[in-house]
C-alpha cells in the first residue's frame, strides 16, 4: 500500500511538471500569464477580409463550435472559446494563405485604437517591409477616417472591432452597454469598408476587465476576442519614446506565435518610428509576419479574481440582444442574391473523386473559403446532422462523433443543418484531412485534399 501511494505521488509530479513545461514561455501581463485559447473551429462570422468586391460583403455565417466528449449531452451546455490555423490576407479578390517560414514563427503585428494620421505612417513602412499587420479599430475614428480604413483593407492587412469609443467605464460598467459599442463599431467599419469582422479586442484587454459572462456572451455571438503575449509598452505613458518601445520589443520572451501590441492612434507617432526597429528585429529572429484571421488561435489573458469594476452579470437579454444581432446579418447574407456567371465553380479534388459547387453554394468572405458542412462531410464520408432535442448539429467520422455546432450560433436556422456552412481548410482538419494545394484566381478555384 506505501509502494502504491509512492507511485502514484510519483506520477502526479511528473504529470505536473511536464504540464508546467508545456504551458511556460508566454510573456506576463499584471502578473498573470496569457494563454493560448484551445483550437477548435472558428465561431459564429468571418473575420474583415482583403477580398474586396464590387459590392458590400455582408457578415459571413461561420457556425460557432463546440468540442465533441464522451458525455456529448455536457459537452453540449458548455461554449468553447474558438479559433484555427492561419490564411493569409491580399489585397484583391485573392485568397492567398500565409506563407511563414520553415521554422513556422509567425509574429503578428497588431496596432490599436486608430485609425489616425499615424496610422498612414504605419501603412507605409509596413508596404516598404513587405509586411501584413492587424489594426483594431475604435468605431469613431473609422467614421472619421473612412479613406484610411479602406487603405488597411486594400493593402491586404487585417481589420478587428476596438469598441466604438474606449470608455472602460463604459464598456465594463454594464454588458448591455458593451455590446452596443460592439455593434456600434461593427456598423462604422462595414460602412467604411464594406466588410464584417469577427476580430475583437477588449480596451486594456480582457484581464480583470472580462468575466467569464463576457467572454461567453462575445463567443456565442461569434467574435474572437485577441490578447497579447507582446506588449510593446507604448500606452504606458504619454511620449513613450521609439528607443525605449523598441527596448521593451526585444526584452520580451520569445514563442514560435508572438502577437505583439502597438498603437496607431493620436498621440503614437513614436510607435510608427519604432516600427522598422522592430520588424528588423523580429526578422533577423527568422519570423515572418502575418495578419489575424479566423484561423489564427487567439491568446487570451487568464480570468482575474477579482474584477476592476463593480457591474451585474451579463443578462440573457443582454447577450441575446449581440448574438441577434450577428445572426440577422447572417440571415442577411444567406438572402442575397449571387449575380450569375461572375465567379467560377468551386472544384475540391480527393483522388479521382470531386466535389463541385456552385457560385451559390460556397462563400468567400472573410478570407476563407466557406462550403455546406453537409456537402464536405458526405463527400470525404462523414455526416452532419440535426439533433432536433438539443437543436445541435452533430457530424460523424468513421462512426464517430468529430465536433457539434450551436444551432443558435447559426441565426436560428433550427431544423436546417444543410444551412451550416464551414470554413473548408480547418473542417478537413477536423476530420482528419488537410489541404495539399490549391488554385484561386478569376477563372479557376480549386482545392486538392489529402
Amino acid at each position: 500500500m506505501s509502494m502504491r501511494r509512492t507511485m502514484q505521488a510519483a506520477i502526479c509530479v511528473i504529470v505536473v511538471w511536464f504540464t508546467m513545461v508545456e504551458l511556460g514561455g508566454w510573456a506576463v501581463y499584471k502578473g498573470e500569464a496569457a494563454v493560448e485559447a484551445t483550437a477548435t473551429e472558428p465561431p459564429a462570422f468571418a473575420p474583415a477580409s482583403p477580398i474586396r468586391h464590387a459590392e458590400k460583403q455582408p457578415l459571413l455565417a461561420e457556425p460557432a463550435a463546440y468540442e465533441a466528449a464522451d458525455d456529448a449531452e455536457t459537452e453540449h451546455a458548455a461554449v468553447k472559446k474558438e479559433s484555427a490555423a492561419q490564411t493569409e490576407r491580399a489585397a484583391s479578390e485573392t485568397v492567398v494563405p500565409a506563407q511563414p517560414k520553415p521554422n513556422g514563427k509567425t509574429v503578428y503585428l497588431t496596432f490599436d485604437d486608430g485609425p489616425s494620421k499615424h496610422t498612414e505612417q504605419v501603412l507605409d513602412i509596413l508596404k516598404a517591409e513587405g509586411v501584413k499587420a492587424t489594426f483594431f479599430m475604435l468605431g469613431e475614428h473609422v467614421e472619421q477616417h473612412p479613406d484610411i480604413a479602406r487603405r488597411v483593407l486594400e493593402e491586404g492587412h487585417a481589420i478587428g472591432n476596438h469598441s466604438y469609443n474606449h470608455k472602460y467605464e463604459e464598456l465594463y460598467g454594464s454588458f448591455a452597454e458593451f455590446a452596443e459599442q460592439v455593434m456600434k463599431a461593427d456598423e462604422a467599419i462595414f460602412g467604411a469598408t464594406g466588410v464584417r469582422t469577427s476580430l475583437f479586442r477588449a480596451p486594456g484587454g480582457t484581464y480583470s476587465n472580462f468575466d467569464q459572462g463576457y467572454f461567453d456572451a462575445m463567443a456565442e455571438a461569434g467574435y474572437i476576442v485577441h490578447d497579447w503575449n507582446v506588449d510593446s509598452g507604448d500606452s504606458k505613458r504619454r511620449g513613450v519614446p521609439a528607443s525605449e518601445i523598441i527596448a521593451t520589443v526585444k526584452n520580451s520572451k520569445l514563442a514560435d506565435s508572438l502577437n505583439v501590441l502597438l498603437h496607431d492612434g493620436g498621440g503614437h507617432e513614436e510607435s510608427a518610428n519604432a516600427l522598422p526597429a522592430i520588424i528588423s528585429y523580429y526578422k533577423d529572429k527568422g519570423y515572418s509576419f502575418a495578419p489575424i484571421t479566423e484561423e489564427v488561435t487567439p491568446i487570451h489573458f487568464t480570468l482575474a479574481k477579482k474584477l476592476k469594476w463593480s457591474r451585474p452579470a451579463v443578462l440573457e437579454n443582454e447577450k441575446a440582444a449581440l448574438v441577434q444581432y450577428a445572426g440577422q446579418i447572417a440571415r442577411e447574407r444567406m438572402q442575397l442574391p449571387q449575380p450569375a456567371g461572375l465567379e467560377p465553380n468551386l472544384v475540391l479534388h480527393k483522388g479521382e473523386e470531386q466535389l463541385v459547387l456552385t457560385p451559390e453554394e460556397y462563400d468567400l468572405s472573410g478570407g476563407s473559403i466557406k462550403v455546406p458542412l453537409t456537402k464536405l462531410a458526405e463527400w470525404i464520408g462523414g455526416s452532419a446532422e440535426l439533433d432536433p432535442d438539443s437543436g445541435v448539429i452533430e457530424t460523424y467520422y468513421n462512426g464517430e462523433q468529430v465536433y457539434w455546432l450551436s444551432d443558435y450560433a447559426l441565426g436560428g436556422v433550427q431544423g436546417k443543418a444543410e444551412a451550416a456552412i464551414v470554413p473548408v481548410r480547418s473542417t478537413l482538419k477536423k476530420f482528419g484531412f488537410a489541404i495539399s494545394d490549391y488554385v484561386y484566381d478569376e477563372e479557376r478555384r480549386e482545392i486538392w485534399v489529402k
